[in-house]
């Protein structure tokens, strides 16, 4: 689990800012490094108000959440809500404070997540089993072959590969451990015999103490491999691969690994006979989903490419699977 920061919260918000993060937690959420600079960066906003006691009037709030230049509408909707659970949680303490109503905010960018082909997902995993030696990353080519397999093989979230510990690989099960993910959940996630095979050759070229403990797949100056690290890798793999990226937004994106394994997963389940009833929920646990509603919205399919599997889910499924709007990373 990521160890905290020292973050300081000051200003009128101050205390309020560190419980609200306690009260996330106590409820499941990680709310890790990155969502603690998020409620900082909403605490340290009001700082030039020169509040006497905290409140938040309709005119503050709406300052807070007003566009930023060249920012996204994802980042501005992850503030939006930031703002908006803060706000209740407040209201609910007894302070005096604007809330934003639910579902007040439009936006009308969409996002469809790229389904990688098999073909492409060949050519992705080839350019990184010929990555050169970095001296500076001596370690990089070994492993994002694995790295990349995983991904895919096992539709794992990134943070949830980068932390792995060797103890949460078992390679005489083939069962990957994943702890404290999203909501806090835990799971286990079995491993094919290709990925087992992979993983155990690559644990011999790593050349681990038999007494090493550390991340799975360490970085340069130990510890585990920041995300923006291995985004910038996986753009060149794109460009290695023949695989156009669309741009800041656009994709191909990391994460579209994950969505494409649940696509194929599902595709391959309905090949093989698979009751639909029983492939979701199934699906749905492999991914750490609570609830099989979350992959119902995550499993995008097309009637181009997945027909076959569109005309399965037809009869259950009717109109399920429209644009998506203001996209999530499940």
């Amino acid at each position: 689990m990521q160890k905290d920061r020292n973050i300081v919260f000051d200003g009128p918000f101050a205390e309020l800012c560190v419980r609200f993060i306690d009260y996330k937690r106590s409820l499941g959420y990680a709310y890790g490094n990155r969502e603690r600079y998020a409620v900082k960066y909403l605490g340290d906003f009001f700082k030039p108000y020169h509040l006497k006691t905290p409140h938040l009037t309709r005119d503050m709030v709406q300052q807070y959440v007003g566009k930023r230049d060249n920012e996204s509408a994802q980042s501005q909707k992850h503030r939006i809500s930031k703002i908006r659970q803060f706000a209740a949680f407040l209201e609910s303490l007894g302070y005096e404070v604007y809330v934003i109503p639910k579902n007040n905010f439009k936006f009308s960018k969409t996002f469809t997540p790229y389904i990688f082909t098999r073909e492409e997902i060949d050519a992705l995993i080839d350019a990184a089993d010929h990555m050169e030696y970095l001296p500076r990353y001596p370690q990089s080519h070994f492993i994002y072959p694995v790295l990349m397999r995983m991904l895919y093989g096992c539709g794992l979230r990134l943070s949830e590969a980068l932390s792995l510990m060797m103890e949460n690989v078992d390679l005489v099960n083939g069962i990957l451990t994943v702890q404290h993910s999203k909501f806090n959940n835990s799971r286990l996630v079995p491993m094919s015999e290709n990925l087992v095979k992979c993983c155990i050759e690559y644990v011999d070229r790593m050349n681990f103490p038999s007494t090493y403990e550390g991340c799975f797949f360490p970085s340069p100056v130990e510890g585990a491999y920041k995300n923006c690290s291995i985004y910038a890798r996986f753009r060149d793999l794109l460009e290695q691969s023949g695989i156009r990226h669309g741009g800041r937004g656009r994709g191909p994106r990391l994460h579209d690994l994950r969505h494409t394994f649940a696509v194929h997963s599902l595709e391959q389940m309905v090949k093989q006979g698979f009751d639909i009833y029983c492939a979701l929920p199934i699906l749905s646990t492999y991914l750490g989903h609570r609830t099989t509603e979350s992959t119902d919205k995550y499993v995008r399919l097309t009637s181009v490419a997945h027909a076959d599997v569109v005309e399965a889910l037809e009869p259950l499924y009717e109109n399920l699977f429209p644009e998506v709007t203001g996209y999530e990373e499940e």
